[in-house]
């Protein structure tokens, strides 16, 4: 991690203020430094208590979070709830449109695919992430085991299971209306889709956390088998296009926070003193 200086001249003066000359001859005096673990990067390995504090820290910050998107934040989400409700004029024809193409090729597609969003095939990637990184001692590795876990959790865990429930759509399997919602009521599980919300999020985090090492030869490998996921959800009627665009937004969304928040850092204040006042400086 680089260290970065932020906010110098927070506080000018203690009388009149300090110049721009004579803060930058003086030598820096550490007044504060954050709490840390002896290991700078312990939070971002399973399963430390620094982890687990800041799972429970990210936890507590999510319900505030949309208050502090910026505007591109906001456009993303207005496109996938759009795009999501716009998919409503179509959801029954192609759901009907996959129930009448069946074939032996997309019936193996799906079956390979479908469980990269559920435990039978996340688990044991979580899992071998974390083997080979705590084996090979490899950052990166850990990392991305916690950070999957986190993402899986928070996307799939809590976020859609509560829009599942006060959506209340049935699964396409039901034959009901597609456009009908009774919130609150159990076995309607179709909006959004969880399986969907899982593999994008799992996908997303691979792929973040390789692209400063490795660039983007991973990106259509591991969100390949996220669209795949994506798409057996609807040839097996389980869900809606709808459902899955939800879906993918979301654990996409999650992944993405999750992935980037900056993780393992050291935090200091500084005085830097002068002769008529004084400045702090945030490094981080």
């Amino acid at each position: 991690m680089k260290n970065v200086f932020l906010s110098s001249l927070l506080l000018l003066g203690m009388v009149y203020g300090v110049s721009a000359g004579a803060v930058s001859a003086q030598e820096p005096v550490i007044v504060s430094t954050a709490t840390v673990p002896d290991d700078p990067n312990e939070n971002v390995k399973l399963p430390t208590p620094a982890y687990f504090k800041r799972f429970w820290g990210d936890l507590k910050e999510l319900p505030t979070k949309p208050f502090h998107w910026e505007k591109n934040d906001w456009l993303i989400a207005g496109a996938v709830v759009g795009g999501s409700f716009l998919a409503f004029t179509v959801d029954e024809q192609i759901r009907n449109y996959y129930l009448n193409h069946r074939s032996k090729f997309l019936q193996g597609v799906s079956d390979v695919t479908t469980h990269f969003g559920d435990y039978q095939q996340q688990a044991p990637i979580i899992l071998g992430l974390w083997v080979t990184g705590v084996g090979m001692q490899n950052l990166t590795m850990q990392k991305m085991a916690g950070d999957a876990m986190e993402a899986s959790i928070i996307s799939a865990g809590i976020i859609t299971p509560l829009l599942v429930l006060t959506s209340g759509r049935a699964l396409p399997e039901s034959n009901e209306d597609p456009m009908r919602f009774e919130p609150f009521q159990s076995g309607r599980y179709s909006y959004p889709s969880g399986h969907t919300t899982a593999a994008f999020a799992l996908a997303t985090v691979i792929d973040q956390n390789l692209r400063e090492e490795f660039g983007y030869w991973q990106t259509p490998i591991v969100y390949g088998m996220a669209v795949g996921c994506a798409e057996s959800r609807i040839y097996d009627a389980k869900h809606y296009l709808s459902d899955i665009i939800l879906g993918a937004g979301i654990g996409w969304s999650v992944g993405y926070w999750v992935s980037n928040k900056p993780r393992g850092q050291e935090r200091q204040v500084y005085v830097i003193p002068a002769p008529t006042g004084a400045a702090l400086v945030y490094k981080f």
